[in-house]
């Protein structure tokens, strides 16, 4: 499962947004609806030949920056098993960042990957911990308020070990 899909950066931004920074240049835009439409998993066949080409190479750049987003967060140590909407956001704002380009970039756009790449450095430095902890088994102890569980490290030394040494 990724890490962020079409519709957790549509969340974070808007249709013509993406439409601006992934539609190639050579390409007509197209409509800001058919392009919702598209990220949601619609139906576009009443739009244009044009705009559903648009569209498409628009989606292939997309569905690239997410999978390239989804690459950055696994070398900073985030399993690909780990689905909060932390990660879901740190995910988009690293893929907004690479739709946005160089050419085009924006103080905003720059400063909100920085800032995850700081939280990422955090996490593989040990300092946060972004990874959700595991669901309960059913074999694991029910825990009650008026429960208290109790555990200790081996013993290190016996009596037997002492006496030798003496």
């Amino acid at each position: 499962m990724p890490f962020a899909t079409r519709a957790d950066l549509l969340a974070r931004s808007n249709a013509m947004r993406l439409a601006q920074l992934a539609v190639p240049a050579d390409k007509a835009m197209p409509p800001d609806e058919a392009m919702r439409i598209a990220i949601e998993g619609g139906v576009i066949t009443g739009y244009t030949s044009d705009e559903q080409v648009a569209i498409g190479l628009a989606l292939d750049a997309i569905d690239k920056a997410l999978a390239d987003a989804e690459a950055l967060l696994l070398s900073y140590g985030i399993p690909d098993t780990a689905a909060t909407t932390l990660i879901a956001r740190l995910a988009s704002t690293v893929a907004l960042y690479y739709l946005q380009g160089a050419e085009r970039m924006t103080d905003d756009v720059n400063n909100a990957y920085k800032g995850v790449i700081d939280t990422l450095k955090s996490h593989a430095e040990g300092k946060i911990n972004l990874i959700p902890p595991a669901p309960a088994l059913p074999t694991d102890p029910v825990i009650s308020e008026d429960l208290v569980l109790m555990s200790s490290s081996p013993r290190r030394y016996s009596s037997a070990d002492i006496a030798s040494d003496w």
